[in-house]
């Protein structure tokens, strides 16, 4: 019986873990927009086209926004110009479906914050203490550390400002 139990623990539990690969980055923020079922929110100084603006994530986003009106995604950024010039996939999905996908600028208060992280549904989350190294630390299911980094997401964003260039569209 107490054989049966450990060896359901690992499955029951998630760990938190440790990634390096940044292959494997990518691969674990895609598995969290894909399973998002309410609200996305993320934080770069420079959004990394490789994890952005792969296909798989922008289906994933695009999914994610048609599942329930009342879904949301919300990206505060630093370097827009780089924002909007290597990721063109989510600029346009910001474009198209700008009632579900916004995208912000980080307020000048805030300008050199090296972090970066994602976190979905006050639970998964993708925390990067520096965006230029590649150790990032992830957990699907983490409230009381997802929360935390939610209400640091909220700070930043009540301060951004909306990106004017993603509303000139002749879309």
């Amino acid at each position: 019986m107490e054989t049966a139990k450990n060896s359901s623990a690992p499955e029951a539990a998630p760990q938190r873990r440790i990634i390096r690969d940044r292959d494997e980055v990518g691969d674990f923020l895609a598995v969290l927009a894909e399973n998002a079922t309410r609200e996305i929110v993320i934080f770069a100084p420079r959004l990394d086209g490789a994890f952005f603006n792969s296909s798989r994530f922008a289906r994933a986003l695009a999914s994610f926004a048609a599942r329930h009106r009342q879904n949301l995604a919300r990206i505060v950024v630093e370097d827009t110009q780089q924002a909007l010039r290597d990721n063109d996939r989510l600029v346009g999905l910001c474009r198209r479906l700008s009632d579900f996908v916004h995208m912000q600028q980080v307020a000048e208060e805030h300008l050199g914050i090296r972090e970066m992280f994602m976190v979905v549904d006050h639970r998964g989350y993708l925390y990067q203490q520096d965006a230029d190294k590649p150790d990032c630390v992830t957990h699907p299911h983490d409230s009381h550390e997802a929360v935390l980094l939610t209400r640091r997401f909220n700070e930043l964003w009540d301060r951004s400002e909306p990106i004017v260039a993603l509303r000139a569209t002749g879309l």
